[in-house]
């Protein structure tokens, strides 16, 4: 009994480190949004912080200024 669950956990241990080694997708590695200085300017404005609002609100408001940002800059949200 011991060794089936041994050998289940090598075989669970060894998946899971071949799932976490795979590579990421493209978009996860792309960085080249940085260089867009105007777009950075934006998202800079639009995540002023508000402290009369909620943190739930203050991220809805920033997710918001993201979508606008993105329409301004990339034409999709």
């Amino acid at each position: 009994m011991t060794t089936l669950r041994t050998a289940l956990s090598a075989l669970a241990t060894i998946a899971g480190l071949g799932l976490l080694s795979a590579p990421a997708p493209a978009s996860a590695t792309d960085w080249s949004w940085l260089a867009n200085k105007q777009y950075i300017q934006c998202l800079q404005i639009m995540n002023i912080n508000w402290s009369n609002r909620s943190p739930a609100q203050q991220a809805a408001a920033q997710e918001k200024g993201r979508h606008i940002c993105n329409m301004k800059y990339y034409g999709h949200p």
